[in-house]
């Protein structure tokens, strides 16, 4: 729109202006067109699971009312361990909230669970389920010292077996050494190599802990130890999820064994180990320090889950912006063409060019009663001529049931979202306008599509390939002849118009 009133002779500095103005106008009417509820009241659960509706996207593999459900059990686990006291902005953490994907199930299989779910399963024949968990999270790898080269360097390609083994010195130094020059030091070798494992393993069994979280491997040779002492093991946990159990438990990641101490534990009130769906989790319940939710995902294909995890995060933060401002305006397009309505009885008191930039504010808000009109299968000029009356008659909350494809009261049929959301696209949507219109030049590409089309018509009209080519491409000012040469076409010699061997003028 803007770029239309930049063709119309209207300077971009007032169109960006008018924009403003706009924006600032349309900010009043939003806070009027608020109405704000107590999200703390046991009766505004329904509002939470309304905004969840209305952010979730109606797609084929959606079921918005089990994710609606599950977005509303995550923000109310989480909501119920805050105190009146804390801040607006400390109320909830969407981050508390842990989201997995399995793959191979249905949309209806979703499911939430209070506390830290772990997509991981408990090592062999070791405890399934402790209670009043001692959780110690370790980022060091319980296995056998494997030595490691340093400073290797690459040796060229095609070297014979035995100048290689001369240019040993180039692979760099081992981190230890074995020497080994007769059959005794084999059993030593061992030895020594079982002793450095058990000085690694004992003071982990000893510490105390009975749940032992480690991000990299664990040797079976441990396995022995840890069973006969009770102690629950977990492998190759991921990074984010022990950051999590951080949080939720309150232990501290351990990096080497030599740090690790009672002072270091969180604890949990109970850890246990269930199969979901074929798949095996470890839950980790009544974590004291922070609570923490976990979503289950199943679809049938990446593809399904993807979408859903986009779906269900836009959810979670739309009912989580309840806590921060508890003002919700209605949805479906009642919003902008309200806006649009009253932004063009503001425009008629602006004695200005600004006038213009109003005006085609309001006419690109209504492209969103356009866009959702279409999409639900219903005519589109039809349905915004019906809300521009509904508006003119003061029905402010009369926007597009997509569920029926009716014009009804936004609040009466639960289309609600959050006024920040709102308010943000909005201010968004402005700042990148008025970013654009600050351009000087813009090139837009043409699709091959197009391309093609537009060959096709000039092969119609007669004209080659050769100058549609130049025709699309500015010329470089290269004159010869008194013409423009255009790139990509072919330049005749000029004939002269003298003969041979005589004079080009003639002295008088």
């Amino acid at each position: 729109k803007g770029y239309e009133l930049r063709k119309a002779g209207v300077h971009q500095n007032i169109v960006v202006d008018g924009y403003e103005r706009a924006l600032g106008f349309v900010k009043e009417i939003l806070k009027e067109m608020a109405t704000t509820v107590d999200v703390r009241e046991e009766g505004s659960i329904e509002i939470w699971r309304q905004v969840a509706k209305t952010a979730l996207k109606k797609g084929e593999f959606c079921d918005e009312d089990i994710l609606a459900d599950v977005v509303v059990q995550s923000i109310r686990r989480l909501s119920n361990s805050k105190g009146e006291g804390a801040s607006e902005s400390e109320r909830i953490d969407v981050d508390d909230i842990a989201i997995e994907a399995k793959s191979g199930g249905k949309v209806n299989e979703t499911r939430f669970f209070e506390g830290v779910v772990v997509d991981r399963e408990v090592l062999d024949a070791l405890p399934t389920e402790v209670s009043d968990a001692k959780i110690a999270l370790l980022d060091f790898p319980i296995e056998y010292r494997e030595p490691k080269i340093k400073g290797r360097k690459e040796l060229p390609t095609g070297m014979p077996a035995r100048e290689r083994s001369k240019a040993g010195e180039t692979l760099g130094a081992l981190d230890f050494h074995v020497k080994i020059s007769k059959p005794s030091h084999f059993r030593e070798f061992h030895e020594t190599r079982a002793r450095l494992f058990d000085e690694l393993v004992d003071p982990i069994v000893r510490c105390g802990a009975n749940v032992i979280c480690c991000r990299w491997g664990v040797d079976d040779d441990a396995l022995p130890k840890f069973r006969n002492a009770g102690i629950m093991v977990i492998k190759r946990v991921k990074l984010t999820d022990l950051e999590r159990l951080e949080r939720a438990t309150g232990a501290k990641i351990v990096k080497d064994v030599s740090d690790l101490s009672p002072d270091k534990f969180g604890y949990a009130g109970r850890v246990l180990q269930r199969e979901i769906g074929g798949d095996k989790y470890v839950f980790f319940e009544n974590c004291p320090r922070k609570e923490s939710a976990t979503i289950v995902i199943r679809g049938t294909s990446l593809r399904v889950l993807e979408s859903l995890v986009g779906e269900l995060k836009s959810a979670l933060h739309a009912v989580a912006q309840l806590f921060e401002d508890n003002r919700v305006v209605p949805g479906g397009a009642a919003v902008e063409v309200e806006s649009a309505y009253r932004l063009r009885k503001f425009a008629r008191g602006i004695p200005s060019k600004e006038q213009l930039a109003v005006d085609a504010f309001a006419d690109a808000l209504e492209t969103i009663p356009r866009a959702i009109a279409k999409n639900c299968g219903m005519d589109q000029i039809d349905t915004l001529t019906k809300l521009r009356a509904e508006h003119f008659r003061g029905n402010m909350n009369a926007g597009i049931s997509g569920r029926d494809k009716s014009i009804r009261d936004m609040f009466q049929v639960g289309i609600i979202e959050p006024l920040s959301v709102k308010l943000q696209a909005f201010i968004s949507a402005t700042e990148a306008a008025t970013g654009m219109m600050k351009i000087d030049d813009l090139h837009i590409a043409k699709s091959a599509a197009e391309k093609e089309a537009e060959d096709i018509e000039a092969r119609i009209a007669g004209r080659t390939k050769d100058i549609i080519e130049a025709e699309r491409k500015p010329p470089d000012f290269k004159f010869k002849g008194g013409r423009l040469r255009y790139p990509g076409t072919r330049e005749e010699p000029l004939k002269s118009v003298y003969r041979k061997g005589e004079p080009r003028w003639k002295p008088r």
